[in-house]
């Protein structure tokens, strides 16, 4: 029994991973919700963080009472944690929020879960780390899967599902930025202490531009969506943060993103059963030459 609950520290990343990656393949599900409710992308963004940002404030004051920690921390850090956290949880979650507008949930997650190609890509031309052959295979294969469902909606849906995808698209280079600058951070600064700061950046962010963009007095958003959009925010923001940045501390960020490469998966049971979204042969094909493909990656680490 002690064995069972004596998990290694790669087991326990692996685990972080997982979860992380189930509870961000959710969120479209919600997303949609919301915009069924008749709110728009940047509302939307703007309550899922007005909500969430008091946690990351009450975590940071918590975690800054420890001498060792308050140690941590200069300027430099600080404002790199906070740069970062604008690709991470800015940008990428706005661009992902604006494609979401456009595709299915079921596509949306599988152009953004490509994202760990883009770590692989940039960690090579950023970070000199090696490309092998069996790489380059693994990610014709991932892509091979995401086109697959892209044709199938593409001819379904209309050119709108090109606009979305590359949205989407977008998020997932950002998002990649992120993961490939965080972990020299994450070593320096701790999992947690870096997350409160970069979400607490990103919030500011995304707050200012609710500000200067939407009526902040009669916000257009109606009570069932903000029951929506607080679930968003702790569910699938502040708990799937914090154990992303726990998993890249503990095994990288090229196997925390390889990991959430079954985030496709849990999306397409939620969007079939929840949205009554389509599950056919081709999304099938995808989703699985996408796990193929990352399976092969993985293999190359």
């Amino acid at each position: 029994m002690q064995r069972i609950f004596s998990l290694s520290p790669v087991s326990v990343g692996f685990l972080f991973a997982l979860g992380s990656a189930a509870l961000f393949a959710i969120r479209p599900i919600f997303v949609k919700l919301v915009y069924a409710e008749g709110t728009d992308p940047t509302t939307l963004i703007g309550f899922r963080m007005l909500f969430s940002l008091p946690v990351y404030l009450v975590i940071l004051v918590w975690l800054l009472r420890s001498p060792e920690l308050r140690g941590r921390l200069t300027l430099r850090n600080i404002s790199q944690a906070a740069i970062v956290g604008w690709f991470g949880y800015y940008f990428a979650s706005l661009l992902d929020l604006l494609g979401l507008q456009y595709v299915t949930a079921q596509l949306g997650r599988m152009v953004l879960y490509v994202y760990p190609t883009f770590v692989v890509l940039f960690g090579a031309l950023l970070f000199q780390q090696r490309i092998t052959l069996r790489t380059l295979i693994s990610l014709l294969i991932t892509y091979t899967g995401v086109l697959i469902i892209f044709g199938h909606d593409l001819d379904s849906y209309g050119s709108d599902v090109i606009k979305g995808s590359l949205l989407i698209l977008a998020c997932a280079v950002s998002f990649a930025f992120y993961l490939l600058f965080s972990k020299s951070l994450i070593k320096d600064m701790g999992s947690r202490l870096f997350t409160s700061i970069a979400l607490i950046s990103a919030s500011v962010a995304i707050l200012v531009h609710y500000a200067t963009t939407r009526s902040v007095s009669a916000p257009n958003v109606t009570p069932t969506a903000l029951f929506w959009v607080f679930i968003i925010a702790m569910f699938c923001t502040v708990i799937p943060t914090f154990l992303t940045t726990s998993a890249v501390a503990r095994i990288g960020a090229d196997k925390t993103g390889i990991v959430a490469m079954v985030g496709p998966g849990f999306t397409s049971v939620f969007a079939v059963s929840i949205l009554q979204e389509s599950f056919t042969l081709y999304h099938l094909a995808g989703v699985t030459i996408t796990i193929l493909g990352v399976w092969v990656l993985s293999r190359t680490r």
